[in-house]
């Protein structure tokens, strides 16, 4: 049996409830953040484990998180050697950006461009594409780099 001092009243839960779902609710984007927090910090590792954890998330995301979410999680492949991986998410990132032109912010498109240069550079092989993905859609590799 429970004492009186450790139970709360019911209401007391029920805030504590609609708190949390509120947090996150607001907090639809915070997955994007924290890849992309991790990424400036130099824990690619980290970050590369923050983005496979919520990929899943990208069916539910506006054009301008799938964005940063390609661009962060291709950036960071490339950050760890992975050209292949690199080339998709960078892709993916560039034709969210292609159909909707403010989906990142200057810098990002800056980060977004030296990633591309970047990886033709590095010259991967084409990705694989997985059938029924939102990566599916990202333009192959060799038309990665964008024209100046």
């Amino acid at each position: 049996m429970c004492s009186v001092a450790v139970r709360l009243p019911l209401r007391l839960h029920v805030a504590a409830w609609g708190a949390a779902l509120l947090f996150a609710t607001g907090c639809g984007g915070h997955y994007v953040s924290r890849g992309t927090a991790l990424y400036d910090e130099a824990r690619y590792v980290e970050a590369a484990e923050v983005f496979e954890r919520t990929e899943a998330r990208l069916a539910n995301s506006s054009s301008a998180e799938r964005a940063r979410f390609g661009l962060y999680r291709g950036a960071t492949f490339l950050k760890l050697g992975d050209t292949t991986h690199a080339a998709r998410w960078l892709g993916y990132a560039r034709s969210v950006v292609q159909s909707e032109p403010d989906a990142l912010a200057d810098d990002e498109l800056a980060l977004l461009g030296s990633s591309l240069k970047a990886l033709g550079n590095a010259a991967p092989n084409e990705p694989d594409r997985k059938v029924g993905s939102e990566v599916a859609t990202a333009p192959p590799a060799s038309e990665a780099a964008p024209t100046q």
